[in-house]
């Protein structure tokens, strides 16, 4: 890893070098073509320059009339400048006075054989020269450069002319022509040394090819004009530094020009991109070997180092795997030297014995936890995320067996109430064991995700049977105590029908044993219609009080609060009736709550009861039912002489009472109380003595015909 932060240095230096590179590449292209562009158009100021010079002292001799000192004036121009080819001089109307054209086939002596030109197939412009007697001469010169054309032999020229005026008045003379031939005044400068793959070119702003050192450029004239470099250049552009593009054959090329003023011709160069780059090539082999040369010398060094460390390391290594494969954590592994390895080993033998410490702490551990899982009177399991059984205590075992490994718990713990067994914390579920119902108050705790047997809840069971049936017992006690109660006030209920019964049948019996009125048929159905009445209301009165001390099945289903309501009133009418009292019920209809129907009504009787006994004669007890939101409202309200304020705390509380002996048990409220607890709802006493008390009853309301969970 040490090698890396010089590899990355290595390669920003790299970067940093190879962008210098192409930036001096660029420049030095870009300094050339600008050089050669300013000698090429230098080298036609000359030639413009040597035909102004001569024209004001000879003006009168070349538009004069003597042959010989024209002839002589023109031959020495031609011989000063080797790019003229002909020189020609017209009078004021532009009618040819003399003509002199170099020798065919003779090239000056400073002209060197330049490249081959060949030009596109153009048809040649007119040999005619370009400048009429209409045609205006640059103010700052005096001369007029033609457009570029090509010559009878297909060679790229122009046309340069100047006006000659009469020294003394500055009259129009005439106008002396000369014709320059660009190869033999490009060959000059193409002529220069070139590095390797670099060519030169030059072109109009058409992009018509004028010079080049490149022999297969003419070709590929249509392509050379799709170059970028030459298209910047043909958009006006004036020169370009340096960019990367692809040449006419479809080589990457680095490529710079720069255009001349006059003629307005640009100068291209061209240097494939990997001849330009290949200085950075070069660095970069050379950098790539001084790195493979670092990296041979580091792993001789690492592996030098490396056999002097490692080799304890290793043994280290070995005496390690050979404790956790033992387990042996008493055992020490003998220090060899005190350098850096032997203070290891020291220190880990140091490890090794606050391990062994912790290790016998952990085991003392648990077996304190076994010892006391073991001994809790409580069932223990835990469950994954599928309420699968993953681990039971020895009490669970005793319960429910001891195969119960990935058992789903529900499947084990059969029995009423088990569905949906995480859904509720102090629920109490009843199971058959050998023969016998036992009940289980069940708690769960969700537990992290990060432990060992990947459990997902720990399941406590409380066995509550004795609790259970103690309170069963209680509430039965209760109950017979409210039919003890209601026994003398039913047996007053019955008298009245038995009475009303008496009389018609002992009037009947009198009329039919006399012999004077002996009663008709109809009266006869009449007395027995009315008997039968009265059998019925004592078979209802009875029938109520036998479907109230009935012993029912302890589960729970949904119950119409309403309905069951009403028919416990049913057995309070007669006592409500010897106090003279007012029992006003007001309900909504389908108000569905979980429970026990008869444990329900016994809570009704209970509360009913106690209000009537605390209410004055002539007075009102009232009853609401009514839904609020998700809760069922039950309301007992009576205005009676109410609770004393230090009794209110102790209402709830078993065997208490403030009634005389004999009137109450005490158990009303307590018993009334676990009933609506055991119904998941909630039970408000609120008394103001000597103003009545109200009883405010809130249970879950659940729709009609919903499973219960």
């Amino acid at each position: 890893m040490s090698i890396l932060p010089l590899f990355f240095l290595g390669y920003l230096g790299f970067t940093s070098v190879r962008q210098n590179l192409q930036m001096d590449i660029y420049e030095q292209n870009f300094n050339q073509v600008s050089v050669l562009a300013h000698e090429i158009q230098d080298a036609i100021a000359t030639v413009e320059s040597s035909l102004n010079f001569t024209k004001p002292i000879t003006a009168r001799a070349l538009t004069g009339d003597e042959e010989t000192p024209r002839q002589l004036i023109l031959e020495t121009l031609l011989q000063k400048e080797p790019a003229l080819k002909e020189l020609k001089v017209y009078d004021s109307n532009f009618s040819s006075i003399a003509h002199l054209r170099r020798q065919a086939g003779v090239q000056p002596d400073s002209a060197a054989s330049g490249p081959e030109h060949t030009f596109s197939a153009e048809p040649p412009l007119p040999a005619e020269p370009l400048l009429s007697p209409e045609t205006p001469l640059a103010a700052e010169s005096s001369a007029a450069i033609s457009d570029l054309y090509l010559s009878p032999e297909g060679q790229p020229e122009i046309r340069l002319t100047v006006a000659i005026q009469d020294p003394v008045d500055g009259k129009l003379l005439g106008y002396l022509q000369g014709t320059i031939d660009l190869t033999t005044m490009i060959s000059r400068y193409f002529n220069f040394h070139l590095d390797e793959g670099k060519y030169v070119f030059l072109v109009d702003r058409s992009g018509t090819l004028i010079g080049q050192t490149d022999p297969a450029l003419p070709g590929h004239q249509e392509a050379l004009r799709q170059a970028p470099a030459v298209q910047s250049f043909m958009a006006g552009e004036a020169f370009s530094t340096g960019s990367d593009y692809k040449n006419y054959a479809g080589a990457h090329v680095i490529g710079a020009f720069a255009a001349m003023d006059t003629p307005n011709w640009g100068v291209f160069m061209e240097q494939p991109a990997h001849e330009a780059n290949k200085p950075i090539f070069e660095l970069a082999l050379r950098l790539i070997m001084i790195a493979i040369l670092i990296m041979a010398l580091v792993m001789i060094i690492s592996i030098s180092f490396g056999l002097k460390v490692v080799h304890p390391i290793e043994n280290l290594e070995s005496q390690v795997r050979q404790i956790i494969r033992t387990g042996d954590l008493e055992s020490h592994i003998p220090i060899e030297s005190w350098d850096e390895i032997g203070r290891l080993v020291k220190s880990f033998n140091q490890l090794l014995n606050s391990l062994d410490e912790k290790n016998e702490n952990l085991k003392n551990e648990k077996k304190l936890l076994t010892t006391v899982v073991d001994g809790v009177d409580a069932g223990m399991v835990l469950l994954n995320s599928e309420t699968k059984i993953l681990w039971w205590n020895a009490k669970f075992a005793q319960w429910f067996g001891q195969e119960l490994a990935n058992l789903p718990c529900e499947q084990v713990i059969a029995g009423q109430g088990t569905e949906g067994i995480l859904l509720e914390n102090g629920r109490t579920i009843s199971v058959f064991l050998q023969g016998e119902r036992r009940h289980f108050r069940q708690m769960y705790y969700e537990l992290s995700p990060d432990n060992l047997e990947n459990a997902s809840y720990l399941l406590l069971l409380d066995d509550v049977t004795q609790e259970v049936e103690m309170e069963a017992r209680m509430i039965e006690t209760d109950k017979m105590a409210a039919i003890g109660l209601l026994a003398s006030g039913v047996a007053h209920e019955i008298n009245n029908p038995l009475a009303v019964v008496a009389a018609y049948s002992e009037d009947l019996l009198d009329r039919l044993n006399e012999e004077d009125s002996t009663p008709s048929k109809e009266e006869i159905k009449l007395g027995f219609k009315t008997v039968l009445e009265q059998i019925v209301r004592c078979k209802q009165i009875t029938a109520q009080l036998l479907g109230f001390a009935r012993k029912r099945d302890s589960g729970s289903d949904l119950i119409d609060i309403g309905i069951a309501s009403a028919q416990t009133l049913g057995l309070l009418e007669h006592k409500a009736r010897q106090k003279h009292l007012h029992m006003h019920f007001q309900g909504e209809d389908s108000l569905f709550a979980l429970g026990n129907e008869n444990e329900w009504q016994q809570v009704v009787l209970n509360l009913v009861t106690n209000a009537l006994d605390a209410s004055a004669e002539e007075g009102s007890i009232e009853l609401r039912s009514y839904r609020e939101g998700p809760k069922i409202q039950f309301i007992i309200q009576d205005y009676g002489e109410g609770i004393p304020q230090d009794h209110l705390k102790k209402v709830f509380d078993p065997f208490f009472t403030t009634k005389s002996l004999g009137q109450g048990t005490g158990l009303g409220l307590y018993v009334s109380y676990g009933i609506i607890a055991k119904m998941h709802g909630e039970m408000i006493l609120e008394s103001t003595e000597g103003q009545g008390t109200k009883v405010t009853i809130s249970l879950p309301f659940h729709e009609a015909g919903e499973q219960s969970p």
